[in-house]
């Protein structure tokens, strides 16, 4: 820790583009990201055993949007669209191994021109991973990053041996291929991967340097698979008292698991082992988001800092027999967003009153909403996304009334509806072309209601809808005196090999 405080002590020295006084004037940023976290499984949603008092906390201190969509349910894809406030399929990095077409004007950028520190703890999972996208203090996920700071890996190296970060003690389901995923780890919980993301975040809120606002993304791997816990996590929930999912269905004719196939879930006794593993990691997260808070209050930052807490995509968690995310159904597409305005601006009025906003919202309608909160202007052209405020004040008469996503397949949510449609490899193993659900009446969406000829018209409609918003291409935005990346080229892109390595990496 002492490298990473001297090495963090020189990158506060860089020099910024703005003055002093513009830049003191501005509000802090701290924006705490999830990785692959379902939208309901917090207590201020409702959910009858997950335990969350952070962010119930930070949602009655707050506004929560609870019908927020990610655009892209697939890491690499999501960020892009939270940092860049486009499409999935108009920026170009469609998933996890696809750089951007062209170079992306990021938020970190934008704030670091106009005088902001800014800061990655945690996973950003951009294409090329050696590049440090103007964040002036990084450290990130595996060897992501211009390698200015030790990983967790090797921290944990030094500390306990060879291959210690990965090093399971128990494994409940060692022969599937998804129940392996299940584990408990050795070592004491302030040694895990969240608690060190967390503890350099923390350094970073100490030692920042003062005269300048800080952009501090923090960025969760957790509850992402695989689900292994440290004690007091491992033993937190019961998994024979987890109730199945009500769409999901055992099929006793299916036996043969594969690494191919292991999205598909068909055991109980895993759905229940992992679901409580998967609850123990939410409150994990909740707990270290609480330390965030702490540190935030203890060091007078709490009036001045606009929190967010979001996640990139969501977990199926059993739902449909299925796990992880990708698909466009509720559990992978639908994600939390719980905002929080300084309590010094002006939009604390709008925000911070405990409010719940139904309307639909999507992640790339985040970055709109922070420029404006900040006083940072965005491009008048190329932004996708639309800022937020009038909508948690409620004045805002005109939003939009649906959503968008996309991975392989495609979907639009509106009030009542979401229409799916499938990609060519799905029909041709026998599915359907489109989906549709009434989540009015079917929010499980366990009812296709595609072929109902009493909904052909509301079929029709909503594919035009999402024809025309696949074909729309505006231009790509561009700011003045702000830095992008270099254009990525067909070396950038993950080769299978890379590929096979990392899920090797993710799951031992």
């Amino acid at each position: 820790m002492r490298h990473a405080i001297l090495v963090l002590a020189a990158l506060l020295l860089a020099p910024q583009t703005a003055t002093i006084a513009a830049e003191t004037a501005r509000p802090n940023i701290l924006f705490i990201m999830v990785d692959e976290m379902k939208w309901n499984v917090m207590g201020c949603a409702n959910h009858p055993i997950v335990k969350t008092p952070n962010l119930d906390r930070l949602a009655r201190e707050g506004t929560r949007f609870a019908t927020a969509y990610t655009v892209a349910p697939i890491c690499t894809a999501s960020r892009y669209s939270f940092f860049t406030s486009r499409y999935a399929h108009v920026h170009g990095a469609v998933d996890n191994s696809t750089p951007p077409r062209e170079p992306p004007l990021l938020l970190p950028a934008i704030l670091k021109h106009h005088g902001y520190q800014t800061a990655i703890s945690g996973k950003l999972h951009f294409i090329p991973n050696n590049l440090d996208y103007c964040f002036d203090y990084f450290w990130s996920f595996a060897n992501e990053g211009p390698g200015r700071l030790p990983t967790w890996p090797q921290d944990m190296e030094r500390k306990y041996g060879r291959n210690a970060a990965r090093r399971v003690v128990t494994r409940p389901f060692p022969e599937d291929p998804l129940g392996r995923d299940l584990g408990k780890l050795p070592y004491p919980k302030e040694d895990s991967q969240t608690f060190w993301i967390t503890d350099l975040a923390i350094e970073f809120l100490r030692v920042r340097d003062k005269a300048h606002p800080f952009f501090l993304f923090v960025s969760y791997l957790d509850p992402h698979s695989p689900s292994h816990l440290c004690e007091p996590y491992w033993s937190m929930f019961d998994a024979d008292k987890m109730p199945l999912p009500p769409t999901f269905k055992q099929d006793p004719s299916r036996q043969s698991r594969t690494a191919a196939n292991r999205h598909e879930v068909n055991d109980p006794a895993i759905v229940k082992a992992m679901t409580a593993a998967y609850y123990a990691k939410v409150t994990m997260v909740d707990d270290n988001v609480g330390r965030l808070l702490r540190q935030l209050e203890a060091a007078g930052l709490t009036e001045n800092t606009l929190v967010v807490f979001t996640a990139d995509h969501g977990n199926m968690l059993g739902d449909l027999n299925r796990w992880f995310k990708g698909v466009m159904h509720e559990g992978s597409s639908r994600i939390p967003l719980l905002m929080k305005a300084p309590s010094s601006s002006r939009f604390a009025a709008q925000f911070n009153h405990g409010a719940v906003v139904s309307s639909i919202v999507e992640n790339i309608d985040v970055m709109p909403t922070l420029c404006e909160m900040v006083g940072v202007p965005l491009p008048s052209e190329g932004i996708q996304g639309r800022s937020m405020t009038r909508l948690a004040s409620g004045s805002e008469s005109g939003w939009k009334d649906r959503a968008f996503a996309e991975r392989n397949s495609r979907m639009i949510r509106t009030p009542q509806y979401k229409l799916i449609k499938n990609d060519s490899k799905s029909v041709r193993r026998g599915g359907s072309e489109y989906e549709l659900y009434d989540l009015t009446k079917d929010p499980q969406e366990a009812h296709d209601l595609a072929s109902d000829p009493a909904h052909t018209a509301v079929v029709r409609e909503l594919a035009a809808r999402l024809e025309a918003w696949e074909k729309d291409n505006p231009p790509v935005p561009v700011m003045a005196g702000v830095s992008l990346p270099p254009k990525a080229d067909a070396s950038d892109r993950a080769t299978k090999a890379e590929k096979k390595a990392e899920r090797k990496k993710r799951v031992p």
